[in-house]
């Protein structure tokens, strides 16, 4: 008999943790498994990269708070053997949840945050109620799965869970698809080909701290180009930031795109400045492209992946200097892109799912 899992998210806007689900959802054995998403609310982007046999169950709720009552109904109705929850505050509410209702039942919760830059960082009232739930809720769930030996220790001392439900789980890449991506050709009048074109790849928002990125290019010479794929909150003030600088031809938002990877591809390097980062996907993205990586060594899990002059360098926090000086280093020495590759393959998903279904046994 199949064992029954109800994965669970608040929907499937763009994001790290959702492009996760959706790649856990495209490559779980449905002949294994009977699986199905409960959204709390069915909308965003991803939804049209979830392959039709996924059924989705949508509580058409505003938030996941004003879930709860219809989120416990369907645990009823459903009757899973394994609820998986990917992303922080759902996590909360699924452990309480099964410490009132269903303790015969297994929850899995993914993790993705950098607790102590994010959570125990300038507290508020409202991160001072949240840190409590983590601390006396995070630890109820049968198994929490994170992504980097960084975020299982801040786990551990933070919240005490047991460092038998902790599960390390590095993000997985689709490497055969990415492949096949990278090789679409670039049409947009926007891309310089007579440049040494750099990239970054996300929202815009403060945590990722492109203001400094810009700073960088103000420093590097002018046959270089800054492409920055990605929308957000500041964007407006990045645009004008990147005017008052001076750089409006040296720099360029081109706002979401459906494939990163032709980008990926086609660029010298993939540059990396943001204040926290769990386990970016967009660094082994990149290196999955061949595309070495220049990162801050920020908290999280980046110190974890890159490896210096084989797939990155990792520069101190907030050192500009450094930074365009290790551009300017590995652009006269260059790098081997297969051996990025090559390194790469560690983060298959085919490993990645083996993972998970270990977790479901």
């Amino acid at each position: 008999m199949k064992k029954k899992i109800l994965f669970v998210a608040p929907n499937l806007h763009h994001g790290g943790a959702e492009a996760v689900l959706i790649k856990i959802l495209n490559n779980i054995n449905l002949d294994l498994f009977d699986v199905k998403l409960v959204l709390v609310k069915k909308e965003g982007g991803h939804l049209s990269k979830l392959k039709e046999e996924i059924n989705i169950i949508d509580l058409d709720c505003k938030s996941a708070i004003f879930s709860i009552p219809k989120l416990k109904r369907v645990i009823e109705l459903e009757k899973p053997d394994i609820v998986f929850s990917i992303i922080g505050h759902i996590n909360l509410i699924l452990s309480s949840l099964k410490l009132l209702f269903f303790k015969k039942v297994t929850f899995i919760g993914r993790e993705n945050i950098v607790y102590s830059e994010w959570l125990f960082k300038n507290m508020s009232q409202k991160k001072r109620v949240l840190s409590f739930a983590y601390k006396a809720l995070l630890r109820k769930l049968d198994y929490v799965i994170v992504q980097s030996k960084y975020m299982a220790k801040q786990v551990q001392d933070y919240f005490k869970v047991n460092s038998n439900n902790v599960v390390v789980l590095n993000n997985p890449i689709e490497h055969s698809k990415i492949e096949l991506l990278g090789t679409e050709s670039i049409s947009e009048d926007l891309w310089r080909n007579d440049k040494v074109n750099l990239i970054a790849v996300g929202r815009i928002e403060k945590v990722k701290n492109y203001s400094l990125m810009v700073d960088i290019m103000e420093k590097l010479p002018q046959n270089f180009h800054l492409n920055i794929l990605g929308d957000g909150n500041e964007r407006g003030n990045l645009e004008g930031y990147i005017t008052n600088k001076g750089l409006d031809d040296r720099v360029t938002i081109h706002g979401f795109v459906g494939n990163p990877y032709k980008y990926m591809k086609q660029s010298f390097a993939l540059l990396l400045t943001s204040t926290r980062e769990s386990f970016p996907n967009v660094v082994i993205e990149a290196n999955a492209c061949g595309t070495y990586v220049f990162s801050f060594n920020m908290p999280g899990g980046i110190s974890e992946i890159i490896k210096n002059n084989l797939n990155g360098d990792l520069i101190p926090e907030g050192n500009i200097d450094d930074f365009v000086g290790k551009i300017l280093e590995k652009y006269e020495s260059g790098y081997d892109s297969q051996a990025i590759i090559k390194d790469n393959k560690k983060y298959s998903i085919d490993d990645y799912m083996d993972g998970v279904y270990k977790l479901f046994e």
